[in-house]
Parts: structure tokens; C-alpha cells; sequence
């Protein structure tokens, strides 16, 4: 049985709550100086798809307004952004998150004094960062002496597995989200995907491959933290338990085959769990990779191209196909988004959305025609 870091969220994050063990948690989350649309990736995505209730934010260059002022949308309203975790405070939360992910994934000296502030006045510590909070002495004393939990949602399993090939269960469907760039919206797309599958009346769940989707779902590996040998390796096993159980399986991608840094771990994923299908995810308007202007992106029929490829390397006679186009249209208004759809399937011949303005039945429509359901 693959032992995937449940243990750590059923005793802390209590994804066990449909039944009723432990109580919903309020939480506030730390977004110092980021709490926006492409940078507070973690925090919008706790917001918006997490069970419990957020009751602030932190960021002293937003504060005095709410979530849904700031990000432009419908959700969040009401939810305060506020200066500091002493004015967080105020709202009685019992959990602190950590929002955002600074480049290179490391602890800013300056957010020290919040977390021993959460810590001493007994909140349990949720981190995604790659520096582990449970490492630092000074933090890790703290928690210790009050009696508080800390999370570091990207420490791996200390297990290792070398990828066997093995196949999924006939009657089973495993759908990966991969994409042009990184934050293309391929966690919020399975996730919106396995909510219309379940809408549906459909055998599905949703897997997480990174600290946000894991924080969500309360599953999953942090596969950027896994050893390379080993990547593909877990993600097989991981996936093979899901399919075992579900019908529907939709993998959180990460990153893109395409991307200077992290096309490595794109790989390690769809070698891992062998897809049947892909949605491919966008940036509407992108010509470059974010940070790269150097870099600049292929066409998306190209694109679509390099990721069936990456699949037929290792079976030439295995026919995994992008079947859709799921389109972030962020900053365009709603004629600009459907041109920008419009375009995408003009230019792929494949059907398109944003699946946050128009939802997803038209790519689940997709995917069953590909699998021949009715």
C-alpha cells in the first residue's frame, strides 16, 4: 500500500472532516507582498478550493481591502486583507498557511517574526516552501514548547521506486493536465474537471502533484522534491492506487516540457502515470516563458506535438492524445476571452475554455467521446 504523507494531513489538516473527526479550521494565510492573480498561486488556490474557511490575509501593501477587491473576482469576498498576524489575529484563526512561494523556494528573514508570533499565540504551521520550517531550530523549539504542528507539505515520502511500467486497471481513465508554462492553470483545471466529473455522477478524484493541490485535496506527492531516479517511480505508484479505485483519475500537471528549469520534472510526471488522455493549459496572448524573455514558446499545435511524443518514447503503439484546451484569459474581457477560445480551436481543431468563466463541460465532453461514453 503506498503511503503517500496521509498520515501528516490526517493528523493536521483533517481531510477526514466528510467525517466528522475533526472540526473545520480557520485559517490565515501569509502572503506578504504577493497577493495577487499570478504570484499567490497557493493562496488563491487555498481560497478558492479549500474546505476550510479563511478568515484573512496578510499582506501590508493590500491592507484594508478583501480578496475579491484585490484579485478581481467573485470569491473571497468578505475575507479581509490585513497588515500583520497581530491584526490577523483579531479574526481567530488556528492555523497559519504560507501563501506564496519566493523564488528558489527559501524562508525571507523577515517573515521569522510572524510565524514565532502564529506559533506563540498556538497556531499550527502549514508551509509549501522547499526550506522545511520543522528543520529550523529556533521554529521547531517554538512549536515544541506550545504544542503546535508544523506541516511542511513538501517534505517527500522516505520511500523510493524505479518505475515498472506497470498498467492501469481496464475501465479506468487517467487525464494529466500539461501545459506551455508554469502556472497555466493546470491544478485549477483537474480540479474543475473532477468537480464536473463527480456532477456528473461519475467515479472520479482529483490527485495533487505540488503544496497547493496537496493543501486542497489532502493527497498526493510534492514531486519537485523527489530524487529524479525516483520520480516516475512514485508517481506510477501513486496513480495505480487511484485508478484501482476510481474510474475517472485527474493528475495535477507541474510545470512544462518546454521550460528551461523545470521540463524535468514535466517528464517524470507523464512517465509516472502514462496517461490516456491530456488537456493542454495556456496563457492566452503568452509568447515567452514567464521570466525567459529569451525563451520564447513554440506554436500550441507544436506544443500538443512534444507532449504525445514524450509519451510514445516509451510505447510507440500507445495513442494518448490532447483532447482539449483549458485557456487562462486572465485580463481580458469577456468578448476578448471568447476570441482568444476561438483562436485556440481555429489554430488546434480542438475544443477550448477558461475554466473558470465558462466551466468545463465542453472538455469532459471530450474526453468521454474520446473514451466512447455516453
Amino acid at each position: 500500500m503506498f503511503d503517500f504523507i496521509y498520515f501528516d494531513i490526517m493528523q493536521l489538516y483533517a481531510i477526514n472532516r466528510r467525517e466528522k473527526v475533526l472540526p473545520m479550521r480557520r485559517i490565515a494565510i501569509l502572503a506578504e507582498g504577493a497577493f495577487e492573480r499570478f504570484h499567490g498561486k497557493t493562496a488563491i488556490g487555498v481560497i478558492r478550493y479549500g474546505r476550510d474557511t479563511v478568515v484573512a490575509v496578510i499582506d501590508s501593501t493590500k491592507a484594508g481591502m478583501d480578496v475579491a477587491q484585490v484579485l478581481g473576482v467573485e470569491f473571497g469576498k468578505g475575507i479581509p486583507i490585513v497588515r500583520d498576524i497581530h491584526e490577523a489575529l483579531t479574526y481567530q484563526p488556528d492555523m497559519l498557511l504560507i501563501g506564496i512561494a519566493p523564488f528558489g523556494g527559501a524562508l525571507p528573514e523577515a517573515w521569522r517574526g510572524q510565524l514565532l508570533t502564529a506559533i506563540n499565540a498556538g497556531l499550527d504551521i502549514v508551509s509549501g516552501l522547499h526550506f522545511f520550517l520543522a528543520d529550523d531550530t529556533e521554529l521547531r523549539a517554538a512549536a515544541e514548547q506550545r504544542g503546535v504542528k508544523v506541516w511542511d507539505v513538501r517534505r517527500p515520502p522516505e520511500k523510493n521506486r524505479v518505475a515498472q511500467f506497470i498498467p492501469h486497471r481496464p475501465g479506468s481513465y487517467t487525464i494529466l493536465m500539461v501545459g506551455s508554462d508554469c502556472a497555466t492553470g493546470k491544478m485549477s483545471t483537474a480540479l474543475e474537471l473532477n468537480q464536473e466529473a463527480c456532477n456528473r455522477g461519475l467515479n472520479s478524484v482529483f490527485v495533487a502533484t505540488g503544496q497547493t493541490g496537496i493543501m486542497i485535496a489532502g493527497n498526493g506527492l510534492p514531486i519537485d522534491r523527489i530524487i529524479s531516479d525516483f520520480l516516475a517511480g512514485m508517481v506510477e505508484e501513486m496513480v495505480l492506487e487511484f485508478t484501482d479505485k476510481y474510474d475517472w483519475v485527474f493528475v495535477e500537471g507541474q510545470g512544462a516540457l518546454n521550460h528551461p528549469g523545470y521540463a524535468g520534472v514535466t517528464l517524470g510526471l507523464i512517465h509516472g502515470c502514462m496517461p490516456d488522455a491530456m488537456i493542454f493549459c495556456h496563457k492566452a496572448g503568452a509568447t515567452t516563458i514567464e521570466g525567459y524573455e529569451h525563451c520564447p514558446l513554440p506554436s500550441l499545435n507544436r506544443l500538443i506535438e512534444m507532449n504525445e511524443e514524450a509519451i510514445s518514447w516509451l510505447c510507440s503503439d500507445r495513442s494518448s492524445k490532447v483532447v482539449g484546451l483549458s485557456l487562462m484569459t486572465l485580463g481580458l474581457n469577456e468578448q476578448e476571452a471568447r476570441s482568444a477560445i476561438k483562436l485556440a480551436e481555429d489554430e488546434t481543431g480542438l475544443p477550448a475554455t477558461d475554466v473558470w468563466r465558462f466551466g468545463t463541460a465542453v472538455l469532459m465532453d471530450a474526453l468521454s467521446a474520446r473514451f466512447q461514453i455516453v
